[in-house]
């Protein structure tokens, strides 16, 4: 485990400062996500120029994200920074929350269901919120970043 070195209060001003240093116009504070067992320490960015790190599937917010989380030094999920755009993340976690009621669904009926595809965060999703119902098993299969997740019933 790193050891930590912004503290998670820090984290607003950082990003506002970061983006300031790019010529963004924006500012940065934690707001909730209805959801903090799934989405802890959401941090919200607004302001005129938040949208542009939202564009082509929020990989500038990804980056922005990672250079975040690598500035923490943590790898605990309870005392990371999330970022969200535009609410473009929170929109994703509660369509992967429908997509997760929908695979238990053909699992009951079917057996299992598979997911294409889904990122670590996604896949982390799914299985938290799984774990929520009983007599669902959840599995990610494959390599690499982006796997696939079987949802079975048990």
């Amino acid at each position: 485990m790193r050891k930590s070195s912004l503290p998670l209060e820090q984290a607003p001003d950082l990003v506002t400062r970061w983006c300031g240093k790019l010529g963004l116009k924006v500012t940065a504070a934690f707001g909730p996500s209805g959801d903090e067992a799934l989405f802890p320490n959401r941090l919200v960015i607004t302001g005129p120029d938040a949208s542009w790190l939202a564009a082509n599937k929020g990989q500038a917010l990804d980056a922005l994200q990672f250079l975040l989380h690598e500035a923490q030094g943590e790898r605990e999920e309870a005392r990371l920074a999330y970022l969200d755009v535009d609410s473009f993340r929170l929109f994703r976690m509660k369509e992967i929350i429908a997509m997760a009621g929908f695979a238990a669904e053909k699992a009951k009926a079917f057996g299992s269901y598979t997911f294409t595809s889904l990122s670590p965060r996604e896949r982390r999703w799914v299985h938290m919120v799984l774990s929520r119902q009983p007599g669902f098993a959840t599995e990610s299969e494959g390599t690499g970043t982006f796997k696939a997740l079987k949802v079975s019933r048990v």
